[in-house]
């Protein structure tokens, strides 16, 4: 009887891990996909380039705490854009590393 439920259980996982949809047994490389693309549209709606400007000026004149912070709130804007771009009332904890990524790249912040 043991031996017949063990048969019976592998058999079901075998048919339940073949029968995954291969979209879901892929990698998850494409997820952050739909970020990216909405992480550059909100980019560009928070202005960005003038936030990049501004930080370069605040570099210029040594106020290096003004101008982290000025990082800091764009990347929490765009977070925050991208997260209502998604519908979601709160952000998505996997939004955080694209823009984080993204904002440093463009505000040429070296990476920790």
């Amino acid at each position: 009887m043991r031996t017949r439920f063990l048969v019976v259980a592998a058999a079901g996982l075998f048919c339940g891990f073949t029968a995954t949809p291969e979209y879901e047994r892929r990698p998850q490389e494409h997820a952050g996909a739909p970020v990216a693309r909405a992480t550059q549209e909100c980019w560009g709606q928070l202005k960005g380039k003038a936030q990049v400007d501004w930080y370069g000026h605040l570099r210029k004149i040594d106020e290096t705490a003004r101008a982290e912070s000025v990082v800091t709130s764009t990347t929490a804007s765009i977070v925050q854009c991208v997260a209502d771009a998604a519908g979601s009332q709160e952000p998505d904890p996997t939004i955080w590393p694209v823009v984080d990524a993204f904002v440093k790249h463009r505000f040429a912040v070296p990476s920790e």
